[in-house]
């Protein structure tokens, strides 16, 4: 199996480059110590990204299978969705950056704008749309637009922590930013704002304001997930704090390990106190069809959205050489459309109306997928991994191999793996939220350790 249809299967349904090189085990979380008193911290310079900083067994057995329903008993919440995200009339303005934009850090709130907050979240609890400076990942000066919910309950001591949420896929068009629709599809929203933490949320580059998403693009991913804490620390200054845990699904899941591996270098002001990563794209040679032939493919959609993201991002291939006349003729309204219509598009396509022959096996085409692994170099804070084993997306053994192969043996961090029964890939948000608040929960406290399923292992 090859690149493609891992990049496929997992954004069905929602959606690196150098790291700093973390001390083994990461229990302790990575970059600055917690900060409570202090204000958000600037880089003191012009340049988007802040300045580098160092920071701060073999196969391993998941965490004990536990039943779908949780230790703890929580009110349900709305879960993330992937449909086709339509322009909202009136916010097309809000989302042009200025031109020319002045360089400021990342984070610095460039405008920021009430909405409306829905019905079942605690009492006065507030949001806003946020645009915000951020890293291209060629470490241009960008705009990028995402969402921070504030608990409507006072500030503890030294300010609220941060949650910082990466979503699955919608789309490659500006217009399927999540932030046009409000806060209704981030997941345990009130569970975390009761618990008095922030909620931020990013769009990701190119969606939102004008640009191109780097679709499946981890470094991209992980900077657009530290950058929305950033701009939540910005725009309420000392009634936040510098912790953070990184939290997403599928795409986002991939964002969210990207993160916790880059912060040290990218955000050493911030204290990344854990990742959460939910069925995260991992390994996406694992997901290419064996064969290209005369049926229909309906996963073909982001197999192709991912090489156009590709072929943007890095540039070492050219679209033409991997995919038929008619595909790429349907490929030039990636830009332009959400992942619902984008994929009625391709629905009855035969994949051998779709890719040449031979086009898995490109040497660029390789290089970009083993660029965008996760895992490749260590977390400095702890991870909770999550995975439903009825996932036909995201398989339970792909994931299994990362936490294994990856996390665990080559990085040796600290991997709380948590592998949800009869769970799949859309509903395992819904089956793991418990656990996951309340790891996260831990994880801001401080006063108990993480659990680390990476133990045991004979050297190797």
């Amino acid at each position: 199996m090859g690149v493609a249809a891992a990049l496929v299967v997992v954004v069905v349904l929602l959606v690196p480059v150098a790291s700093p090189t973390p001390t083994p085990g990461g229990a302790a979380g990575t970059g600055a110590a917690p900060d409570p008193t202090a204000a958000p911290a600037t880089t003191g310079t012009s340049s988007p990204s802040a300045p580098s900083a160092s920071t701060d067994p073999d196969v391993i057995t998941p965490a004990t299978l536990r039943p779908a329903a949780g230790a703890i008993s929580l009110p349900t919440t709305t879960t993330a969705t992937t449909t086709t995200t339509p322009v909202v009339a009136g916010l097309a303005s809000f989302y042009d950056p200025p031109d020319p934009l002045s360089p400021a850090p990342a984070g610095s709130i460039i405008r920021a704008e009430p909405i409306p907050v829905p019905a079942g979240l605690p009492e006065g609890v507030t949001a806003e749309r946020v645009l915000y400076h951020s890293a291209s990942d060629q470490g241009d000066d960008i705009a990028e637009s995402g969402v921070v919910v504030v608990p409507g309950s006072p500030p503890p001591h030294g300010g609220y922590p941060i949650v910082s949420w990466a979503h699955g896929t919608t789309g490659l068009a500006p217009s399927c930013a999540p932030s046009r629709e409000g806060i209704d599809d981030i997941p345990y929203l009130a569970q975390l704002l009761g618990s008095g933490f922030v909620v931020a949320a990013t769009d990701y580059e190119g969606l939102g304001p004008p640009g191109v998403h780097p679709y499946l693009v981890g470094q991209s991913e992980g900077q657009a997930t530290l950058d929305a804490a950033r701009a939540a620390r910005d725009l309420l200054g000392s009634r936040t704090s510098n912790q953070v845990v990184v939290f997403g699904h599928s795409q986002g899941g991939q964002a969210a390990l990207f993160a916790g591996q880059i912060a040290g270098a990218y955000a050493p002001e911030l204290f990344v106190a854990g990742v959460v990563s939910v069925a995260p794209v991992s390994d996406v040679d694992e997901f290419v069809p064996a064969a290209v032939g005369p049926s229909p493919d309906p996963l073909a959609v982001y197999t192709v959205a991912s090489l156009w993201s590709w072929s943007k991002t890095y540039g070492g291939f050219s679209l033409a050489s991997l995919l038929t006349p008619q595909a790429l003729a349907v490929a030039s309204t990636i830009p332009d459309q959400c992942i619902n219509s984008l994929a009625a598009e391709f629905a009855g396509m035969p994949t051998d109306r779709i890719f040449r022959p031979g086009w898995e096996t490109g040497r660029a085409v390789l290089a970009d997928e083993s660029a965008n692994q996760p895992g490749l170099s260590a977390s400095a804070a702890p991870v909770l991994m999550v995975q439903g084993v009825d996932d036909t997306l995201i398989p339970y053994a792909v994931t299994t191999d990362l936490v294994d192969q990856r996390l665990c043996r080559a990085q040796h961090d600290t991997v709380e793996y948590d592998a949800v029964p009869d769970a799949g890939h859309s509903n395992v948000l819904d089956a793991a939220e418990p656990t996951v608040v309340q790891w996260i929960a831990g994880r801001f406290d401080g006063r108990v350790p993480p659990v680390d399923t990476c133990t045991g292992r004979a050297a190797g």
